[in-house]
């Protein structure tokens, strides 16, 4: 005897079910890649900041401390001069 096609509906219907189920499960999956991806390339993104920072302030302590050290070189060197 054939299936009824209520039966075949109920059937597909079923199986629709069942791989939207499987989809909503593989997306959260991908939300959490996502999420853990985004929290990584904002890490990232600070310690960059954060290490360029600390590069462009230790250049500009260094330029800051070779003219002082300049400066006393100078200043030694007139008053070696004056004696």
């Amino acid at each position: 005897m054939a299936k009824q096609p209520e039966d075949m509906v109920v059937r597909l219907l079923r199986d629709i079910q069942h791989t939207l189920a499987d989809h909503s499960r593989r997306f959260d999956q991908m939300d959490n890649r996502f999420d853990e991806t985004r929290r990584q390339l904002d890490e990232l993104n600070d310690g960059t900041i954060t290490a360029l920072g600390l590069a462009s302030h230790a250049h500009v302590r260094d330029d800051g401390i070779q003219k002082e050290i300049d400066d006393l070189k100078k200043r030694v060197k007139r008053l070696v001069a004056k004696r």
